[in-house]
């Protein structure tokens, strides 16, 4: 497990990361002959690329990865009242800065990804091509908002003093999250990525640990904005977004709505729409989505990269598979999905694609 130490305007930061090139999955540094893909995980879910960082497609580029501040092991100070996305951004670049790393491809999923677009807009220099899967770049829509209050609520009412904790309440609030990001069902690899994502919550935000959560989680979302078309024209690469009709956070409307506002700033945008496909897209429809950001990526990149390998490991395997993950189906209880105790709602989304420049 790597760290790096980085000072912000918003405080000092002991950052976890991981790199994963052709033929590690855990290296000490990145290949300078290669690609960079900077990725940037959505809220709570540090480990939701393991599809990815083990696809022998996207490991012939330099993978990197780090935990946000207020997630899995990374540390510091806590997070200053006010902080939002472009402190969140401010420290991203820090980091990279701190790793030295080159102009990156940018994949980012659901929380992460209005973070990545700040940076694509504040400094576009360092970003040469934009991947976002269920983007939250746009002001939350108010019924998703009021989803995420009544979730940070019930996890802030689950801990009423240092020394006790109500498990039921806290397992209301993490199984709601996860029929959020799941729709209604888990696969196995999702149930122990929640078993991993549950542990490191009850952590990161317990008791003293809630105002970090309050920051990081209800107030970011809450006050989040929506950003101008003159700032999206400040975007100076390619976008590619993704989107799951099955999401019932976000209606498909959301996304659309986005795609317009990147086209009408002169963005190079294009939308790939994954049928039956939840919010969390990159878990369990890798299948559909890998090729689509490695050919995105390849077709930004001038710089050649390694064969295809045969095979490779993601940096969580064993981690996942200590958590229950379990794929080569040797527990016939883990075959089938697990169906979430909470219906989600039905939304009338219909796919589309779509290309503008």
């Amino acid at each position: 497990m790597l760290f790096i130490d980085v000072k912000t305007r918003s405080g000092n930061i002991k950052f976890q990361y991981t790199i994963s090139t052709p033929k590690s999955a855990t290296a000490d540094a990145i290949d300078s002959h290669l690609p960079v893909v900077l990725w940037f995980h959505p809220f709570a879910f540090p480990y939701v690329f393991h599809a990815q960082f083990a696809d022998p497609l996207l490991r012939q580029f330099n993978l990197v990865i780090f935990s946000l501040r207020a997630h899995g092991e990374t540390g510091g100070d806590e997070l200053p009242e006010g902080y939002g996305v472009r402190e969140a951004a401010e420290d991203a670049l820090a980091f990279m800065d701190a790793l030295s790393l080159p102009r990156c491809h940018f994949v980012a999923m659901d929380y992460g990804s209005s973070i990545a677009l700040e940076i694509a807009m504040s400094n576009p220099n360092r970003v040469i091509s934009l991947c976002i899967i269920s983007q939250t770049c746009l002001q939350e829509p108010p019924d998703t908002l009021e989803g995420h209050q009544q979730l940070y609520d019930t996890w802030v009412a689950s801990l009423p003093n240092p020394n006790e904790r109500d498990e039921e309440l806290s397992m209301e609030a993490g199984f709601g999250f996860a029929q959020l990001m799941f729709s209604n069902e888990f696969s196995n690899l999702g149930q122990a990525m929640f078993n991993i994502v549950h542990s490191m919550a009850q952590k990161n935000w317990g008791y003293y640990g809630l105002k970090n959560f309050r920051l990081a989680y209800i107030e970011f979302y809450r006050n989040r904005k929506s950003p101008s078309i003159e700032r999206l024209s400040r975007i100076r690469c390619p976008v590619k977004l993704i989107y799951g009709t099955d999401d019932i956070a976000y209606p498909q409307k959301h996304t659309e709505r986005f795609f317009k506002a990147l086209r009408k700033a002169g963005v190079d945008v294009s939308l790939f729409v994954v049928p039956h496909a939840p919010h969390f897209v990159s878990v369990d429809f890798a299948d559909r989505i890998n090729p689509v950001i490695h050919h995105f990526i390849t077709r930004n990149e001038v710089r050649r990269v390694l064969p295809v390998l045969d095979e490779v490991v993601s940096p969580w395997d064993s981690i996942l598979r200590a958590a229950g993950w379990d794929p080569e189906g040797l527990n016939s209880d883990h075959d089938a999905d697990i169906l979430i105790s909470y219906p989600p709602e039905n939304r009338d989304t219909r796919p589309c694609n779509c290309r503008a420049r």
